[in-house]
């Protein structure tokens, strides 16, 4: 979810207290109740017709750890409100937008018409490029427009600086990037190899603009192509909101490879009184997906958890491809530990046995 901390910095009305100086207005970021199945399924936008400052009531259904679950014109989504609330207590809300899920501001019972709050031009444009967004239940892609080796790697370690540099130089993350510039752990170098300064340097004067020029150019009329900063700022709102993306690309040229990295962490573990720290940490989980001269196309999932143990499930598409892998699985494992991998578990699975 969009940071509530960065939002209340772009609205133009300070939130207000109550009687013992508790915030009672300001912003809170709505998330549907949804399974894990619905999520997949990338389910519509709760909200979808709604209009920017329509205001609404929400009923207070639940409480459990904090978050509140509220309904909301017949959909009930969770909230971690600004002060305490009971069930039964009715809110008073009004419609931010999506940036990228449904966000209301919170307002004091009795607030009076000309009390409105005003988002910002900032926050107006932010809602306007994801609004603009052809698909924004997309998984978040990078793309990169070549191969990043010229030839076939010849060493591992060659490959993993290549792979990893296209991820973290990637400018999803650019802006964390710049807070460890500034202590001393991250070089200028690094950063000047981000879109966000590339692209600066091709398009200095649209980069320049202001944010009322760039809303200015999103309310016009007529359909018009999305700036490449808006693009990349979108993905980098749905990393935000949901933490997985894609890289699918040449590896060099002629190997393709998809990738997808996504991280969890397991409700169980959170709720688990006995659980120790690093295990209620997020795990990774990787999927790559490539086809291989002798393997054919193969799907492997990784999955690196809190104590840097990997779980590796290789699932080949070709008939008789699983014995040559098990054969050979031996030497893999002693590779990985020869290179300081933790090992849990590896299996090799048919196809059709891994879709049951």
């Amino acid at each position: 979810m969009f940071p509530v901390q960065v939002l209340a910095r772009i609205l133009d009305v300070p939130p207000k207290l109550d009687s013992q100086g508790r915030p009672l207005s300001g912003l809170v970021p709505a998330q549907p109740v949804l399974n894990a199945t619905e999520r997949d399924q990338a389910a519509p936008r709760a909200f979808e017709a709604m209009k920017v400052g329509q205001i609404l009531t929400g009923l207070v259904k639940a409480l459990d750890k904090g978050i509140s679950m509220v309904e909301i014109a017949g959909q009930t989504v969770a909230m971690r409100l600004p002060h305490p609330a009971g069930v039964g207590d009715t809110l008073r809300l009004r419609f931010a937008g999506h940036m990228p899920q449904a966000v209301f501001v919170l307002e004091p019972p009795g607030t009076a018409a000309g009390d409105d709050p005003q988002l910002s031009q900032t926050a107006r444009m932010l809602s306007d490029i994801m609004q603009r967004v052809p698909d924004r239940n997309a998984l978040p892609t990078l793309t990169p427009p070549g191969p990043l080796l010229g030839q076939p790697a010849t060493q591992v370690a060659e490959l993993a600086l290549a792979l990893r540099t296209a991820l973290v130089r990637s400018g999803l993350f650019y802006e964390s990037h710049l807070a460890n510039w500034t202590v001393g752990l991250d070089s200028l170098d690094g950063l000047m190899q981000e879109p966000q300064n590339r692209l600066a340097t091709a398009e200095t004067a649209r980069t320049a603009a202001s944010a009322q020029a760039l809303l200015s150019a999103a309310e016009a009329t007529g359909p018009k192509p999305l700036n490449p900063m808006h693009a990349l700022l979108t993905q980098q709102l749905q990393v935000l909101e949901s933490p997985q993306f894609a890289w699918r690309g040449e590896v060099w040229p002629g190997q393709e490879l998809d990738w997808q990295l996504r991280r969890e962490t397991d409700p169980a573990q959170d709720h688990s009184a006995t659980a120790r720290d690093d295990e209620t940490q997020p795990s990774w989980e990787s999927k790559l997906r490539l086809t291989l001269p002798r393997l054919g196309t193969l799907t492997v999932h990784i999955r690196l958890d809190a104590r840097q143990a990997f779980s590796i499930r290789m699932v080949p598409e070709q008939a008789g491809v699983e014995p040559l892998l098990l054969q050979n699985q031996g030497r893999l494992i002693e590779q990985l530990t020869a290179a300081g991998c933790t090992l849990q578990a590896m299996t090799v699975v048919q196809d059709h046995a891994a879709d049951a």
